[in-house]
């Protein structure tokens, strides 16, 4: 594969871990809103549960208890669905952080290989360079041993 070729691959390699970072980096913002949103669903359930305990300490008609004792069971079940929606939003960060490590190691193995080519590259450059130092010197030395014969 040629070099260029191999930048090119190594190139779309980064961009594929910058987008990922990025997807990743979403998945956690949008898991801790979730988070954060479940946590206010319990408050909102902790102060409605107080307002009720305020108010039947005032006395509640039966119809009155069974509507807070309805919404409670409403807001238990918004409790039950933001769990599973947290369940579900922690799988996808753990998802989106494997693919992101993924991608790293990708990218860092593309990059190692490019070097690896490069380095190559180097050593075949160095080889030739000095096959033609060793034949110029080969040429000097018997140009000069046939200019020394000449002489004779």
């Amino acid at each position: 594969m040629a070099a260029n070729a191999l930048q090119l691959v190594y190139e779309q390699r980064e961009k594929q871990v910058e987008q990922a970072l990025h997807t990743y980096q979403q998945a956690q913002k949008e898991l801790f809103e979730q988070r954060s949103q479940l946590q206010n669903l319990h408050q909102y359930r902790r102060q409605y549960i107080a307002q009720l305990s305020e108010k039947g300490s005032q006395g509640l008609t039966i119809s009155t208890l069974a509507k807070y004792q309805q919404f409670i069971v409403q807001i238990d079940q918004g409790l039950s669905n933001q769990q599973s929606t947290l369940v579900k939003f922690e799988y996808a960060v753990r998802n989106t952080k494997r693919k992101w490590t993924d991608s790293q190691i990708a990218h860092k193995a593309m990059g190692l290989l490019l070097e690896k080519k490069a380095r190559e590259k180097i050593k075949l450059e160095d080889k030739k360079e000095q096959q033609l130092l060793d034949e110029f010197a080969t040429f000097q030395f018997f140009r000069k041993k046939q200019a020394e014969q000449e002489f004779n």
